[in-house]
């Protein structure tokens, strides 16, 4: 039986009402569900330029920054991670402020495991997430972890120039995962609903897209993506495929977000869906 995903989502936590403050920075906590990672904290500082969210599967190096907080107003602040690895996931943030010290806030860790990642559905692109992200608000039952579970080598205190990134020496025993809800509103709903494909997806560890088609040495497919909420010129249109199994490189297409894909068996179509790239 077809699984019907639905991610347009997003993500209005039982909007209106706060359940509990998220901590304050330096200290951030971590929600998860279905390979969603959500980060929230309470930001008591004005004048700041920007926040990129940076991550990490070592804790200490190979930091990289996903994205950055839309929301830059002082008080409750949130980022949504919808493309985290397989494994431990660090988060730091890197706080730039308009005076141009920089900041590091502690760190965090979550545990996601891979067959989470296989079974996700599509996620919308990173800047529909952030612009949900200001509307999230956690209940204490909803948190994994947050930074005060880990031990920091270092404590950065009040703000100053180019302060050190908080790190691990040892980590408390982690809390049992909870059951994150992820509210979806109804008016967003059909824009993201669909029918999750057994031929076109995304490899949610390369971020490539795999195509898996019957083996049928007399048949010949086709397959066209396209912009999503454009369908009259593909981005990429491969009128000739035979073999079946197929991985078409993410750099092959315009930029990160949702694509809509056809596929054809001949002329006839024989599936559709969408697929994200990141």
């Amino acid at each position: 039986m077809a699984r019907t995903v639905i991610y347009s989502w997003l993500l209005l936590l039982l909007a209106g009402n706060v359940f509990a403050q998220a901590p304050v920075l330096p200290d951030i906590a971590i929600a998860s569900d279905k390979g969603v990672n959500v980060l929230s904290w309470t930001c008591q500082y004005d004048g700041i330029g920007s926040i990129a969210v940076q991550r990490s599967s070592d804790s200490v190096f190979n930091y990289t920054t996903v994205g950055y907080v839309r929301d830059l107003k002082k008080g409750q602040q949130a980022f949504i991670d919808g493309h985290p690895k397989a494994g431990n996931n660090w988060y730091r943030l890197y706080i730039g402020f308009s005076s141009d010290l920089t900041w590091y806030s502690n760190t965090v860790k979550v545990y996601i495991d891979s067959a989470t990642l296989l079974n996700k559905g599509v996620i919308p692109p990173n800047d529909s997430l952030q612009r949900y992200a200001s509307s999230i608000n956690l209940k204490p039952e909803d948190i994994i972890a947050t930074s005060s579970d880990v031990t920091p080598a270092y404590t950065p205190g009040n703000v100053t120039a180019a302060a050190r990134p908080a790190t691990t020496n040892n980590t408390v025993t982690p809390r049992t995962a909870p059951k994150l809800d992820l509210n979806i509103p109804e008016e967003d709903a059909n824009q993201f609903t669909y029918i999750k494909s057994r031929h076109v997806f995304t490899n949610p560890f390369t971020g490539h897209v795999t195509l898996e088609l019957p083996e049928d040495s007399r048949k010949t497919y086709a397959i066209q993506f396209f912009r999503q909420g454009d369908e009259r010129t593909p981005v990429l249109d491969i009128p000739r495929i035979r073999k079946s199994k197929v991985i078409i490189d993410k750099r092959n297409f315009q930029g990160k977000g949702v694509y809509k894909f056809i596929l054809y068996d001949g002329t006839n179509k024989m599936d559709e869906g969408y697929i994200s790239i990141f």
